[in-house]
């Protein structure tokens, strides 16, 4: 069970969509000293979703290189056709990542058999554990319980935003060793105070050792502490324009130094995103 913060890697890349591996693996390596738990790449937030076959397999070996064990890396297998998904799955595998990680879709909302059948295909083909995510629509807890039945799934990763659906899915009678992960910064302190195993971050591409803090916290049961820092984490999040999140990431991390600077240097869409992003991020003790 990987228990803690689990970042959704934004990989950097150039202007014409090339990652820039050496940036990449000094992120993995920054990640490793922060405390992260976990990173996960190439799913719904990646530059990886445009990547073909090669290139994804690529980045995943020079993540996993750079890691050495020190640091589970999670692959994900989002994708339209479930054809491309089991493709992903074999990447994956041949890569030797961790664990994989599967985003239910979203347009058009599948019924409760095709989301079970999906998983229980998927889960069939891949070799690694495979993490399940909903990141829009409420499963219904009957289904969450249905998934963690199926042979190779490992957890499950719920969006919703009250602390009523984690206290609902922790009534559940889940197979022992099977984690539940909050899928949102905004519920993470308190999900995890509830008994989830970690969470799923986007804030933590710019701030990793802020949101280890809130998962060591409330695994802790520190409550006063993670709920401290919890409105610090809200001032990342809401700087980060909505619109295009992965590029405002890539912008602060080569403000912060963590990512080379692009030719062309990359912009934001608006001219107030620079100074809130800024902001937040010296809120948060980020030198920026």
């Amino acid at each position: 069970m990987i228990k803690g913060s689990i970042v959704e890697l934004v990989a950097p890349t150039e202007p014409n969509g090339a990652i820039k591996y050496q940036s990449l693996e000094a992120l993995v390596d920054w990640h490793v000293v922060e405390g992260s738990a976990a990173l996960l790449l190439g799913d719904t937030l990646d530059a990886a979703l445009d990547l073909d076959a090669e290139e994804r397999l690529e980045l995943l070996r020079r993540a996993i290189w750079q890691a050495e064990g020190r640091i589970a890396i999670i692959a994900g297998l989002s994708a339209d056709a479930l054809e491309t998904s089991l493709e992903f799955a074999q990447i994956a595998d041949e890569a030797g990542a961790d664990a994989v990680l599967l985003t239910l879709p979203t347009t058009p909302w599948p019924s409760t058999e095709k989301i079970l059948e999906q998983v229980e295909v998927v889960a069939a083909a891949a070799r690694q554990h495979l993490i399940v995510r909903s990141s829009a629509q409420r499963i219904p807890a009957a289904v969450v319980e249905a998934i963690a039945r199926f042979d190779g799934v490992s957890g499950f990763v719920d969006c919703a935003p009250d602390v009523a659906r984690a206290r609902e899915l922790r009534a559940l009678p889940l197979p022992e060793g099977f984690a539940l992960y909050a899928g949102s910064d905004l519920t993470t302190a308190h999900f995890v105070l509830e008994g989830f195993a970690g969470g799923i971050s986007t804030a933590g591409n710019l701030v990793p050792r802020l949101v280890r803090t809130l998962h060591d916290a409330a695994l802790s049961g520190d409550r006063a502490k993670a709920e401290a820092l919890q409105p610090q984490l809200r001032t990342v999040l809401d700087a980060q324009p909505a619109d295009n999140v992965p590029r405002a990431v890539q912008w602060a991390l080569i403000e912060m130094g963590r990512v080379e600077e692009s030719t062309p240097p990359l912009a934001l869409a608006h001219t107030r995103d620079y100074a809130n992003l800024r902001r937040a991020l010296r809120s948060a003790g980020c030198a920026i």
